[in-house]
């Protein structure tokens, strides 16, 4: 997991996610940060493990998982959908911690991918990264369902 810790010492990273950290100071519903990105990568990785998809390395599933967020910050202020901004903005990231270019085009796809739940067909880690986004919402514990999007177009399928 050298290259995820490199990942998650890189100076953009930290950058991007203090971006979406302020820009999400006075946001009520879930947020977007480190924590998010570590539920994420063991739900995904768990779910992987599951399914019987072993071709998948621990660390491209963890890096995935913390980089599929990332261009939250772009979205807020340009509306630009977080997850193709997400793609554009790890690329850079994953060649400086080495990730060779069929690891990086998995990433990629996942990180596109991970919005999407039935549209076409889903390269696994997209699919796993989608789940994984919405099981790691603490919704039933959450005191604005009422007022969430998420909860009321998505997560009320999963939990009920």
């Amino acid at each position: 997991m050298a290259r995820v810790n490199k990942l998650l010492d890189h100076k953009d990273y930290i950058s991007y996610l203090e971006m979406t950290n302020q820009l999400e100071k006075s946001r009520y519903f879930c947020k977007h940060g480190f924590e998010h990105g570590l539920n994420v990568a063991r739900i995904a990785y768990a779910y992987l493990l599951e399914q019987g998809i072993e071709v998948l390395s621990k660390e491209i599933v963890y890096a995935a998982a913390f980089l599929h967020d990332i261009g939250r910050w772009v979205e807020y202020q340009t509306g630009e959908d977080h997850a193709e901004a997400g793609a554009r903005l790890a690329l850079p990231l994953l060649k400086e911690c080495k990730f060779n270019s069929e690891e990086i085009d998995l990433i990629l796809r996942g990180i596109r991918e991970h919005r999407c739940h039935s549209a076409g067909e889903l390269t696994p880690l997209g699919k796993a990264l989608a789940l994984a986004d919405d099981w790691a919402r603490d919704c039933r514990n959450c005191g604005v369902q009422s007022q969430c999007y998420k909860f009321n177009h998505t997560m009320r399928e999963i939990m009920y």
